[in-house]
């Protein structure tokens, strides 16, 4: 086999290793007050990390209390699995056939994470959405846990969490893709095969 012909299958098999794959994402965001929204996705990386689709596997917590299901009395309240909702500016609701994505410049982002279809339900257990609609003039970031309370629920004479920015700001916003970059399998092969060539081509030189 010469030489382009194994150039060529090891950057085929470059390519293939390359394949796209869900990464995982942490964000945060800090309220004016003081109060932070943390959270993490399993998701697709679009332009560089600067935006993700195909959101899964929601995790989210106000103030480190996470948003989980509280038992009180034997009754359960609140769902384990969150799940995210496009806000629709011609709606001017949270719709669920709208495909969500999440910005790292939080200037765009439209959605919902909560407990429940926020197409259908408007009585979440815990919510955090982060609304810009330019075309109705709504822009908000809120976060309510309405089966816990902390410290700044208690000082702000709340029974519940509660944090809300209007508007949001998108400075206070991170979305990080924690997925580290992988080393192709097929790197090695190559590193080693280039290796061989400029040792064989030093064998005939001499």
């Amino acid at each position: 086999m010469n030489f382009f012909v194994k150039a060529a299958v090891v950057a085929a098999a470059l390519g293939a290793s390359g394949a796209a794959s869900a990464d995982f994402f942490s964000f945060s965001y800090t309220f004016a007050d003081g109060q932070e929204v943390t959270g993490s996705f399993t998701g697709t990386a679009n332009n560089g990390g600067q935006s993700a689709t195909n959101i899964s596997n929601l995790q989210l917590a106000l103030n480190s209390i996470a948003f989980a299901p509280v038992t009180s009395g034997g009754v359960t309240y609140g769902n384990a699995t969150l799940q995210a909702n496009t806000w629709n500016p011609t709606l001017v609701a949270f719709d669920d056939t709208t495909p969500v994505t999440i910005y790292a410049n939080g200037a765009l982002n439209n959605f919902v994470i909560s407990d429940v279809d926020a197409a259908t339900n408007t009585s979440p257990d815990y919510e955090f959405a982060y609304i810009n609609d330019s075309p109705n003039g709504l822009y908000q970031a809120v976060a309510a846990n309405f089966l816990q309370s902390d410290s700044f629920s208690t000082a702000e004479g709340n029974a519940t969490q509660l944090a809300l920015d209007s508007p949001g700001n998108a400075t206070n916003w991170t979305l990080t893709d924690q997925t580290p970059v992988p080393v192709p399998a097929a790197l090695p092969l190559l590193v080693s095969g280039l290796g061989l060539l400029g040792f064989a081509g030093r064998r005939r030189a001499t």
